[in-house]
Order: C-alpha cells, then structure tokens, then sequence
C-alpha cells in the first residue's frame, strides 16, 4: 500500500493524467458533446501547467 505521504503526492498528477486520458478517448470516439468536452478535457490540464509556470517564486 502506499503511504499516506505518496497518495497526497500523486492525488494530482493522476488525476491530471485520467482527465487527459477521458479527453483524448473523446476525441477519438465521440461527436459533439465529445469533442466539446476533450477540448476542456485537454485544456485544463494546459491551463493548470500555465498557471504553475506563471505564479511568481515563494521565497522561502
């Protein structure tokens, strides 16, 4: 099992990855509501790595 440490550490990426995932399935199979929904699907995660990347440095 994995510690309490690692499942915090990997909630998000994981979660990242099955969103990715679901979009790119989407796009594949899926008209319309489909599509619409792989373009959010595979924006967010976009978005979120923009934003990171973005964020001024925390001095520590």
């Amino acid at each position: 099992m994995l510690s309490p440490e690692s499942r915090r550490l990997w909630a998000w990426p994981v979660a990242i990855g099955v969103l990715s995932l679901s979009g790119l399935l989407s796009a594949l199979v899926s008209d319309h509501w489909g599509d619409v929904w792989s373009w959010v699907a595979l924006g967010l995660p976009v978005l979120v790595m923009a934003w990171f990347s973005w964020r001024p440095e925390r001095t520590a």
